[in-house]
């Protein structure tokens, strides 16, 4: 890689959102959801139990597809909605043809099961290069990403999931769980994590909400995830 394209693809990377640089104590709390339909009712149970009223849900259109109920049931409870692609594939190794084809087929998936059209998008397990990012920017996507990966996927022990989350809370922060069957573990951890925001005097807000309030600023990326 010559020192342009090294150059041109820092660029790149600093136009993906993983947080926002702020003073206040607020933070963004998202979930991928992307697999299965009990995790993902109990979740929401959960969230309602516990008073969470601002999180942001980063839906597949296929899971939209097969779930247009509970995908309903996150806009009545009043939660932000956006893109997690459609078909839940590594974008980098598609065509652009193929990402813009799937990137609109969630975008119509979505709209279809809640109403909402999104612009905003994680890409499915992250993953991202130059190209993708110039891609999805050209087709005028905000791309957001996480900073605080709470690995709810790869760990069944509660312990180290609030462990990868709680001590590395600060402001401005992108928080990033699932709601997927292959998970359960995270039902267990999330009630832990919210007490621990709020104990640390946290407040949980919406992605759009840290994006319209503070200016976006692209922080380091943690490490990788299932979805």
């Amino acid at each position: 890689m010559t020192m342009k394209e090294r150059e041109e693809s820092h660029m790149d990377v600093n136009r993906v959102i993983y947080n926002v640089p702020t003073r206040k104590r607020i933070l963004a709390l998202t979930f991928n959801m992307a697999f299965g339909n009990r995790v993902p009712v109990q979740l929401l149970s959960l969230l309602k139990k516990k008073g969470v009223t601002k999180a942001t849900f980063f839906l597949t259109g296929e899971w939209a597809q097969r779930n247009p109920g509970i995908a309903k049931r996150i806009r009545k409870m009043g939660y932000e909605i956006a893109s997690h692609g459609h078909r839940h594939e590594d974008y980098t190794t598609h065509s652009n043809v193929w990402i813009e084809r799937d990137v609109k087929a969630a975008q119509r998936a979505i709209l279809k099961a809640t109403g909402i059209k999104t612009n905003m998008i994680r890409t499915p397990s992250g993953d991202l290069d130059s190209r993708v990012i110039r891609k999805l920017l050209r087709m005028k996507q905000t791309i957001v990403h996480w900073d605080t990966d709470s690995l709810d996927w790869k760990y069944k022990n509660v312990n180290k999931i609030v462990r990868r989350v709680i001590p590395h809370l600060h402001p401005g922060a992108i928080l990033l769980l699932h709601g997927c069957d292959p998970w359960p573990q995270t039902l267990k951890a999330l009630p832990i994590i919210l007490d621990g925001i709020k104990k640390k005097g946290y407040t949980l807000v919406t992605v759009n909400e840290l994006l319209s309030r503070i200016r976006p600023k692209a922080g380091r990326k943690s490490s990788g995830n299932a979805g």
